[in-house]
């Protein structure tokens, strides 16, 4: 209890370090836009910051390729929409501080990259890049999605050094890139770099409770074309790419009624039911003056989301065998099946080893900060499989409050970032004992 009252004076005598420092973050565009990404402003904002308090041959800065032999791993996925993904200049970075060379290390793991803003103008704050605060909320693109949570782990490595407590086992904050859009490769290599670390605390959005289970998913492109030139069709009866669509559209709400009926897992509420969201029906342009002739071809994205129980091959067979069987029933589909084809990698679901004894050490600095403790599954995919795929560590999705990831108006509630620290703090003091 002692201890967790030092990290509190810590954590209070240090805010205007902490919301300065995010901020600062937040205001860097770090967009992972495919086929490359913009992450390094921010890995250099963060270097900055770690160099001030470790030696530089505890920070570790580097590339995707520098990883040996990561191309050949079966779990790295190369490109997106069919396309090559480029990682030149977009640097992971990996800080350690190191305990007495015993075992039973923790690592602090977030991803840098963030989603576009598309160009919309939000409300609270008119820059999506603002990172200004009101009401306790700090706004912009990645606040909660998730460079607070990312930098939490690095402050909590800042806390443990200067509070002078004494570890025998390692502890890493770590700072990825390309984990949205389905990438997870520098996750991947992270793991490849340092894969026998015992534990991690992936601290995504998960309003301080311990998700220990995640969604899954992937997402898809269905194509549909004609033969000809398209056009009017004065003198002749063209197919219509559109009708086919639809009929592919009404298949996948079906599907999305199906899978309704699939075993909930223990860890989430009946309610939490995995969904097909279709996000884009697309042929024919997008507005009036595109309009004025007969397409000949199409698209339909869709996300669809999996269990963590639900491997990537049999799930694929089922949805596969579903859409013939609806869509067959169709004469122009059984002439011409449409091309259905994954746009990204199968990102599987995680299930935490709840008796691991890490999450012990993180129900006991819950205990001592009084804050209530809660396990449950968190209803999105994450990166956090890519832990026990391809390294030894397992893992935890712990991180803070807040709203509207992706969206308008995204922030993070400004009180679980300041607990999160402790949190993050008092489990590694616990546990790398």
């Amino acid at each position: 209890m002692q201890l967790a009252g030092e990290i509190e004076n810590w954590v209070n005598a240090n805010r205007d370090y902490i919301l300065d420092n995010i901020s600062g973050l937040v205001r860097i565009n770090t967009v992972n836009m495919p086929p490359g990404g913009n992450e390094k402003p921010g890995q250099e904002y963060i270097y900055d910051i770690v160099s001030s308090y470790l030696p530089a041959e505890d920070i570790d800065l580097f590339e995707i390729d520098d990883v040996e032999g990561i191309r050949q791993n079966p779990y790295f996925f190369p490109t997106i929409d069919g396309v090559e993904k480029i990682y030149k200049n977009r640097p992971n970075l990996v800080a350690r501080l190191k305990g007495s060379g015993q075992k039973k290390s923790l690592a602090f793991s977030g991803h840098i990259d963030t989603m576009p803003d598309y160009g919309k103008k939000w409300t609270v704050f008119e820059d999506p890049y603002s990172g200004n605060i009101k009401d306790g909320k700090l706004y912009g693109r990645g606040s909660v999605d998730m460079k607070a949570g990312t930098l939490a782990g690095f402050i909590a490595l800042k806390c443990i050094k200067e509070l002078k407590i004494k570890l025998k086992g390692d502890v890493f904050a770590e700072s990825v890139v390309d984990e949205e859009n389905g990438g997870v490769n520098g996750t991947i290599a992270a793991r490849l770099r340092n894969p026998d670390i015992d534990f991690a605390i992936v601290p995504e959005i998960s309003n301080l409770a311990a998700g220990i289970e995640t969604f899954g998913g992937t997402d898809w492109k269905i194509d549909v074309s004609e033969k000809g030139v398209g056009g009017i069709g004065a003198d002749v009866d063209l197919e219509n790419p559109i009708y086919k669509l639809s009929k592919i559209a009404l298949a996948l709400e079906k599907y999305d009624t199906y899978i309704k009926s699939f075993k909930v897992p223990e860890a989430f509420n009946d309610e939490f039911k995995i969904k097909l969201l279709t996000y884009q029906f697309y042929s024919g342009g997008s507005n009036y003056l595109e309009s004025g002739a007969v397409p000949t071809e199409g698209h339909i994205y869709f996300w669809l989301e999996a269990y963590s129980y639900m491997d990537e091959e049999s799930y694929r067979k089922d949805f596969l065998d579903f859409m013939h069987k609806e869509l067959g029933k169709y004469k122009e589909f059984q002439e011409k099946f449409p091309v259905i084809e994954n746009v990204i990698r199968f990102l599987y679901g995680h299930k935490t080893d709840t008796n691991h004894p890490a999450m012990n050490s993180i129900r006991k600095a819950y205990k001592n900060l009084g804050i209530e403790y809660i396990e449950k599954g968190i209803p999105y995919g994450t990166d956090a499989f890519a832990f026990k795929k391809v390294s030894n560590t397992d893992v935890v999705v712990l991180g803070p409050s807040g709203a509207n990831p992706h969206g308008i108006d995204e922030y993070v509630d400004i009180d679980s970032v300041f607990q999160l620290i402790k949190i993050m703090v008092l489990t590694a003091a616990d546990y790398c004992l």
